[in-house]
């Protein structure tokens, strides 16, 4: 009994002891007292965030994070007076001992509620959310893909750039780039961000569709009821609170308001990164980085092309026929891969040695192609919002497959036929057409070849060959371009292309009531029957370029609705009265061998644009011929005998 009652009276000296400690050592506590509180203010408003964040996550947080934020919000109080009075003691006033007690004792107290952690705010009402949500792709073969997706990460990590975009044609790789991007921020050390969120676009996405996606990606509780102001209030909430965001929005066709989807879209705490077929989009979205994806060079479309089609392409003689297929889809992926899908365990040589021909032809082999590639790329063609812009992209399908297309030329065809307005300067016709170029070039429906000329990819003409012979069209074009000529066009025909078909005689057109133009370039014909133009009289294009006809018919000169005339780089020597031609604007005589211009050239008071330039022996000119010309824009007499 005397041994407790001595070892209870140490415990109270020792206890007595450590306060009066505490209590001499006044100014040590109030400095102490003050990084405490200090500490304990930051640690409480960190606390606050995570119960914010487990609320919005529709979680309820933990008792005893509740208690905790209670006992502070007490404590804070308390705090602050008694540093309140520790300044007025500083300023010259003793400290009292009930105060020094106060400071000890609080001094106690924040101490005690610094110490306390929680792992976590609230119990997870469901799985937790993901960093990132790994996607089933295929993986990237190639070194240009490789290349692109090294690029891109570098991209993703700088701190200047806000929105990048991925774009290029339908088919290229752009979502398959994409995806594999996001896969590799899943395992990524360099990986910055704390959510990746995928949305799937389409022509046809809105904000309820896109604003749905995001909610669910962030297990925000969507009721049928809100509005998608009260929805993009809650995700712009939502997102503020993570540290860094990145949002990828794929196949993108049109300007999305992101402000109005509720996402922070221009703070440091969100990227974008969207893909898309319109270099216009890239404009509109204001992105930081338009990052175009280039086709396939021909070993990465081989090796692409390998990976599709499989075993069967270990025999040498199907490996010689399958690369031929290969080279003729210039690096488009999406064909690429179709096509060696459709292959794929086909051991007969002869089914690789006509599939070039074959799949264009929609032969059962290949009943998927039509859907697979043709469906997808054809959806770039419909979103144009213009018809005219349309059949400008469909009329590039009369030139021949990689052909070179003079920017010029194809304007003055343009206009010739009506798709741009004929009742404006050249200048201004010009300016129009370079417009309509640049937008198809944009859509990724026409590619920039050398300057001042495009050309289009074999694929998409294929495509607009194939769309201008659906039944829902009624366009009228025919396009027989570098293959030997077989097929007359039908009676409804109204463009239609003869280009280096072989033809030496032509042959006896029905009536074409309809047809407005007719490319015959390229071709051996040495003569036209006189009365070949008798049923073209609706013809407003003509092209007998590179063709070795020395003369014009009689029956040409009932061509009365004929705007452009080209005859460049023909045998020609003598041109027919055109005084009956009296609506044509366009006169390409360059490199013939025209000696003189025709009696009545005068009359020509429409004509716009006249090209005379590598005429040699061109050497009479009747007085009054270029004067009279009254509407003449544009001459070229360069290289010529004048």
């Amino acid at each position: 009994m005397d041994g407790l009652v001595v070892d209870g009276a140490k415990s109270v000296f020792k206890f007595i002891c450590s306060r009066i400690i505490t209590v001499s050592k006044y100014e040590e506590n109030v400095v102490e007292l003050r990084e405490e509180y200090a500490n304990l203010t930051t640690k409480k408003m960190a606390i606050e965030e995570d119960v914010t964040l487990a609320k919005l996550e529709e979680k309820v947080p933990k008792p005893q994070v509740y208690e905790w934020l209670s006992k502070v919000s007490r404590a804070e109080d308390d705090v602050r007076s008694v540093l309140e009075t520790a300044d007025q003691y500083a300023n010259g006033r003793d400290s009292k001992m009930m105060h020094r007690w106060a400071v000890a004792k609080k001094l106690n107290a924040v101490r005690e509620l610094n110490s306390v952690s929680f792992d976590s705010v609230a119990p997870e009402r469901s799985s937790p959310m993901k960093a990132v949500v790994e996607m089933a792709v295929p993986p990237l073969v190639g070194q240009g893909p490789a290349s692109d997706l090294k690029q891109l990460l570098e991209i993703l990590n700088r701190d200047d750039v806000r929105r990048i975009a991925v774009w290029g044609k339908g088919g290229i790789g752009k979502t398959t780039l994409v995806k594999n991007l996001n896969n590799e921020l899943r395992v990524s050390s360099q990986n910055s961000f704390d959510i990746v969120i995928w949305v799937q676009g389409s022509s046809s996405v809105d904000l309820n569709t896109i604003q749905s996606q995001i909610a669910k990606r962030i297990h925000l509780k969507v009721d049928p009821g809100d509005t998608t102001h009260v929805i993009a209030s809650r995700i712009l909430r939502r997102l503020k609170l993570r540290r860094k965001t990145l949002l990828i929005l794929d196949d993108v066709w049109e300007k999305i308001d992101l402000d109005a989807v509720g996402v922070p879209s221009w703070d440091p705490c969100c990227t974008i990164l969207l893909t898309t077929r319109s270099r216009e989009v890239c404009r509109d979205m204001a992105v930081d980085v338009p990052f175009q994806l280039n086709l396939m060079n021909e070993e990465d479309a081989w090796n692409l092309f390998v990976q599709s089609a499989g075993p069967v392409l270990d025999s040498n003689c199907i490996e010689s026929a399958a690369r031929k297929i290969v080279a003729g889809f210039n690096g488009l992926p999406l064909a690429i891969k179709t096509l060696g899908n459709s292959m794929r365990d086909r051991p007969q040589i002869q089914l690789w040695q006509n599939a070039h021909l074959m799949w264009r032809c929609s032969s059962p082999l290949f009943k998927n192609i039509e859907k697979e590639i043709f469906g997808t790329l054809a959806t770039s063609y419909y979103s144009l919002p213009r018809k005219i812009l349309k059949q400008c992209f469909l009329f590039c399908s009369l030139y021949p497959a990689s052909c070179s297309i003079d920017v010029g030329e194809l304007i003055q065809c343009w206009v010739s036929d009506g798709l741009i307005n004929e009742n404006q300067s050249v200048e201004k016709a010009y300016y129009d057409g370079v417009a309509s170029v640049e937008y198809l070039k944009d859509s990724c429906l026409l590619d920039h070849d050398s300057e001042g000329t495009v050309k289009m990819h074999d694929i998409f003409r294929d495509l607009a060959i194939l769309l201008s012979q659906s039944q829902e069209l009624s366009y009228g074009f025919h396009t027989q371009s570098d293959h030997p000529f077989y097929q007359m066009p039908n009676k409804f025909s109204k463009r239609v292309s003869f280009v280096r078909c072989g033809i030496k005689k032509l042959p006896e057109f029905p009536v074409y009531s309809q047809l407005t133009v007719l490319f015959l370039q390229g071709n051996p014909i040495q003569k036209i029957p006189d009365g070949f133009f008798y049923n073209l009289i609706s013809l407003r294009v003509l092209n007998l370029s590179d063709t070795r006809i020395t003369s014009l018919p009689q029956s040409f000169l009932c061509l009365c609705e004929l705007r452009s005339l080209f005859l460049r780089n023909c045998s020609i020597k003598n041109l027919p009265s055109l005084d009956s031609l009296c609506k044509l604007l366009v006169l390409d005589l360059s490199s013939t061998r025209i000696k003189a211009l025709p009696k009545g050239f005068g009359c020509l008071h429409s004509l716009r644009q006249l090209n005379l330039s590598g005429t040699p022996v061109l050497n009479k000119i009747v007085a009054g011929s270029i004067s009279g010309l009254s509407s003449l824009e544009t001459l070229d007499i360069s290289k010529s005998n004048i």
